[in-house]
């Protein structure tokens, strides 16, 4: 047992902090996120920074309906004002469970999906541990994985998935992965959908090699037209995870998503999560439950699949105005080379004579408007911007697109910018 002593006239947030900080809560945070602003907004601007789907694309109409249904039903009010199970009410399991092909066993509804992150880490991971991520790759997973002080091998993201010549040439040289971060679907911030026979490759490798695939697939649902998308990592094998999330498509607010997980997981999850905060809110359980129409209930406008449909359709009109406009304002073009659905957009710039972090200075300082840096999204040469920016359209109507666009090209273009 240890005693912390402090001198009371030395009370200072820095002594507190020196005295009373555990190991981890005074490490600081390494984690690179998408950069530091170095200037407040201008008032008026128009980021296209996004992650969040639109205000006229969530269903308000039915999440009002659904909470008036609850709330105007004293028993079901009482029982979601009631603690619950830390997997969750047993409908949306269900309808959760039917959606992926699974035992209702083997679902654990969570806080959105980076929660269901943050426990499979937690279940899996131990200092030292190695893992492989795609890179170019989602940055925020590190503010979680800095804490298991992990061994990060990137490996390059090709235009059909992650470079599986180079993991099994790593594999055969004696790398042992504990797991394998990937983004499946719409990758972000590439766009990228991982074709099924390289799916059906990594899945053996794992298979062979004994890893676990953690699959953060966030955007499913939100393909454009006519892009198919493949079926996600089998759930028959017992070394995949699939991380999901209602977020994108009734709101990241709700706070809720889903894991599910092989057979041999679901007991030491489930004891983190209970150790952790017992459950989700089941108000918004239930909520959602009437919204997709879990249990006794139908669904309300539609379904989840049915608001999906209407988001992707606005989703791809956005992304093709702003990458038009931005390849006719920008001279040398800009491209995206996956167009394929979600919520964001991997621009190359072509003009290789422009500096994209002068840009985004000009962008924020000057013109009012943003982008992430690609340089935020690689590892392995963390310093370079590859010419890239991800730009988020989903959250922003045509006439405001259309503005950013704009300002995004002015700062582009200004002299300033130029190498």
């Amino acid at each position: 047992m240890s005693t912390t002593a402090l001198d009371p006239a030395l009370l200072t947030p820095e002594s507190l902090s020196a005295g009373l900080l555990s190991r981890l809560g005074a490490r600081e945070d390494l984690s690179r996120g998408f950069g530091r602003s170095t200037a407040a907004a201008l008032p008026g601007a128009v980021p296209l920074l996004g992650g969040a789907p639109s205000a006229d694309a969530l269903p308000l109409e039915a999440l009002h309906r659904a909470a008036a249904d609850l709330t105007g039903d004293p028993a079901a009010l009482v029982g979601a004002l009631q603690y619950s199970t830390p997997g969750g009410v047993a409908p949306l399991r269900e309808w959760v469970a039917r959606r992926e092909g699974v035992d209702a066993s083997r679902v654990l509804l969570t806080n959105g999906a980076f929660h269901g992150l943050s426990l499979l880490f937690d279940a899996l991971l131990d200092r030292g541990d190695r893992i492989v991520v795609e890179d170019p790759t989602y940055p925020l997973i590190f503010r979680d994985l800095q804490h298991h002080e992990v061994e990060v091998l990137p490996l390059p993201l090709t235009a059909e998935g992650l470079d599986l010549d180079s993991l099994e040439d790593r594999l055969e040289a004696g790398a042992r992965p504990k797991l394998l971060y990937t983004v499946p679907d719409f990758h972000n911030p590439t766009g990228v959908v991982t074709p099924a026979f390289q799916r059906e490759r990594l899945l053996a490798l794992a298979e062979h090699y004994g890893f676990v695939i953690v699959s953060d697939n966030a955007y499913a649902g939100l393909a454009f037209p006519g892009v198919q998308v493949p079926e996600d990592y089998s759930t028959q094998s017992e070394l995949v995870a699939r991380v999901r999330t209602f977020s994108k498509i009734l709101g990241p607010g709700l706070r809720l998503g889903y894991l599910v997980l092989p057979s041999w997981l679901v007991g030491p999850v489930t004891r983190l999560r209970a150790n952790q905060d017992q459950h989700s809110s089941v108000l918004v359980q239930e909520t959602v439950a009437r919204v997709v129409g879990a249990g006794d209930h139908a669904p309300l406008d539609g379904g989840l699949d049915a608001i999906a449909d209407r988001a992707r359709t606005l989703y791809a009109r956005r992304a093709d105005l702003l990458l038009r406009l931005l390849d006719e304002g920008v001279p040398g073009g800009v491209r995206a080379a996956q167009r394929t659905g979600g919520i964001f957009l991997w621009a190359q710039v072509l003009d290789e004579g422009i500096d994209l972090a002068a840009a985004q200075r000009l962008a924020r300082e000057r013109f009012g408007t943003d982008a992430v840096l690609g340089r935020y999204f690689f590892l392995a040469d963390s310093e370079e911007d590859h010419g890239r920016l991800r730009l988020g359209f989903s959250h922003l109507d045509e006439e405001a697109l259309a503005v950013g666009a704009e300002r995004l090209i002015a700062a582009l273009t200004a002299p300033e910018a130029r190498r």
